[in-house]
């Protein structure tokens, strides 16, 4: 009755677009990307970075365009291809914009010690289907990056505030030692091409508005029940009353 059936094959149907990646499309993606990050913790007021900020952005998650899209991208589990056109990582996204952002990206390892913020960037390798089951969900599980926990303990090194971005299609056992170790933490889930949607919440061009679609579990017991989840579906942070995006 609601024509579902009558062009299955979709012969008769009409796009306004004839490509993929229009600037339009792009804004739209990004304006989702930045709709679905969830902050999960924002300790002393860390996001969003401030105006003349030193940031060092580390971890494997920063600079990776296949773990970003995820799977189900030019190939069934991942990107055959790691140079995916047309994505922006969210390293390249803070460089990209740095100035307008009023900040500064220190690449130099020779530097980090001068950084008032670190961006700490883990996650999980892409997959599809049964590829992605696990016994294990921590960040050092069998499907997350390699490099993660190099990451993580090299964040800790600096002494400086620490922002944890999270690239996984889903949520993963955090580890109490780690998160009581960051000063905030941001679930992005995968943004896909545009991480220009992750950078510009951070530097306070528009607040958190995601929240969580299921329960956040911290171990398999949480999972089956027989412990409380670490956050209820529906637990997501924003900036907070007084906050005015930046423009």
């Amino acid at each position: 009755e609601a024509g579902l059936f009558d062009d299955p094959l979709l012969k008769d149907i009409k796009t306004e677009k004839i490509s993929t990646g229009s600037l339009e499309y792009r804004k739209g993606a990004e304006k989702l990307v930045e709709e679905s990050l969830v902050l999960l913790k924002n300790d002393n007021n860390t996001l969003p970075i401030k105006e003349g900020s030193k940031v060092v952005i580390l971890g494997p998650a920063a600079d990776n365009r296949v773990a970003q899209v995820g799977g189900w991208t030019l190939g069934w589990n991942k990107s055959p291809i790691g140079g995916i056109d047309g994505v922006t990582t969210i390293k390249k996204a803070f460089m990209n914009n740095a100035e307008e952002y009023g900040i500064e990206v220190i690449t130099d390892p020779n530097r980090f010690d001068e950084a008032d913020v670190i961006i700490l960037c883990i996650g999980e390798e892409s997959y599809a289907e049964w590829f992605g089951d696990t016994t294990d969900l921590s960040l050092n599980g069998n499907t997350c990056l390699t490099g993660n926990m190099d990451a993580i303990y090299k964040a800790r090194e600096y002494g400086k505030p620490v922002v944890t971005c999270i690239v996984a299609g889903r949520q993963l056992f955090l580890g109490k030692l780690y998160y009581e170790n960051w000063d905030s933490v941001v679930m992005c889930y995968l943004p896909g091409s545009e991480g220009k949607g992750i950078s510009d919440v951070l530097c306070g061009y528009a607040d958190f508005t995601g929240r969580l679609p299921s329960p956040w579990y911290g171990s398999n017991r949480q999972i089956i029940g027989l412990e409380d989840c670490v956050f209820e579906k529906g637990y997501g942070l924003s900036y907070g009353e007084g906050f005015v995006p930046r423009t």
